[in-house]
């Protein structure tokens, strides 16, 4: 079974493959940091994530839920990207799970007051669990897929 996991967002997205439960790769989906127009940054986000489904042909995709935490604009646009995903994903009859952030990082034990530990502690947690040295995006796709293959069965 092939899972995709993503942390999107509207500059960088971070995703990870686990395969049979293994991590088989990581990385991360950009758009144009410096495109003003953030409806653009989420078209050319979708077409990347678009690209990365097409080349891998995961059996499940795992999403990060949404939260609003402070920014009304950003919770709005990741919402279009959700959307954007949801209906492909659909579309393509490819089964999907949201996680809500808190239930990752409970359950891969990450701790921190504030949102910039929380993201080191995940960096920490990766090295130590999957020796792998990666970008904050790319370690919390990585801790998403690990409560993705402990938590979603293959269905026969």
């Amino acid at each position: 079974m092939v899972i995709l996991a993503l942390d999107q967002a509207t500059k960088t997205s971070g995703y990870s493959v686990f395969t049979n439960s293994k991590l088989t790769e990581y990385g991360t989906v950009d758009s144009d940091h410096d495109e003003p127009d953030t409806l653009e940054r989420i078209k050319q986000m979708q077409d990347g994530i678009d690209e990365l489904i097409d080349r891998i042909h995961p059996d499940v995709v795992v999403l990060e839920n949404i939260q609003f935490q402070r920014n009304i604009a950003t919770f709005k646009f990741l919402a279009f990207l959700i959307g954007g995903l949801t209906y492909r994903l659909n579309k393509d009859d490819i089964p999907y799970y949201f996680i809500e952030p808190t239930a990752w990082k409970a359950f891969c034990r990450i701790h921190g007051r504030k949102r910039e530990e929380q993201k080191k502690n995940t960096q920490k947690y990766v090295k130590n669990k999957y020796k792998v040295d990666c970008t904050e995006d790319e370690a919390d796709s990585i801790g998403i897929g690990t409560w993705a293959i402990c938590n979603i069965k293959e269905n026969k």
